[in-house]
């Protein structure tokens, strides 16, 4: 009898054993992206984090703020956009501020203006066929965790955790899926003494990581 029983308690052991192992082959390999899964075979896969990339038919449009407002971009800046267009090899233009009137309502003199020009500056990207805009403002519009003078949770944008956007700078540009409102990278500089050739070079670091 008592060796029965010591018989059972064994194979339940390893019925157990087995389980937890069994189990423990499935999940880790779907919790952590990157892992080698071996098959049954001996095959090893491997599973690469989700990413996303520019493709090389991307049109970028380039939108200058100025207390939240798009404005025409001023010479001197334009002239480092269009140099930054010529090293990436990608699409980018400066948009036209004027563009901007035709999607929004018309509000009368005594009326309420719209809150979140932001978003409505990126459907005018959209409806102008860039399928992404370079958002980028100075000073008060590149605040601690805000842009364009609003908090980031604010603008209608999705920002990710760890993005540069978070942070404080004299001049900050965001890279925006103008369909979805993705925020896919973040740009920065602290020396715009000569117009914002740094943050065009920080930009460019940005398009990179993302082609």
């Amino acid at each position: 009898m008592k060796t029965l029983l010591k018989t059972a308690a064994i194979a339940a052991m390893i019925t157990g054993f087995a389980n937890t192992a069994y189990a423990l082959d499935i999940t880790n390999p779907v919790e952590q992206a990157g892992m080698g899964i071996e098959t049954l075979t001996g095959e090893t896969l491997h599973m690469d984090a989700e990413k996303t990339y520019l493709p090389a038919s991307a049109r970028i449009g380039v939108a200058r703020l100025d207390g939240g407002r798009l404005i025409p971009t001023p010479y001197g800046e334009e002239f480092d956009w269009k140099m930054l267009d010529k090293r990436v090899g990608l699409d980018i233009e400066v948009m036209n501020a004027g563009d901007y009137l035709k999607y929004i309502p018309e509000i009368a003199f005594d009326g309420v203006d719209t809150d979140n020009k932001i978003d409505e500056i990126r459907l005018t990207a959209a409806n102008e066929g860039y399928s992404h805009v370079i958002l980028y403002g100075m000073g008060a519009d590149a605040y601690w965790s805000s842009f364009g003078g609003k908090a980031l949770s604010e603008t209608g944008l999705t920002i990710h955790d760890g993005c540069d956007s978070w942070d404080k700078a004299k001049a900050k540009a965001l890279l925006v899926d103008t369909h979805t409102g993705e925020v896919l990278g973040a740009a920065k500089a602290d020396d715009i003494t000569y117009n914002i050739g740094y943050l065009a070079d920080d930009m460019e670091r940005v398009i990179n990581t993302l082609t």
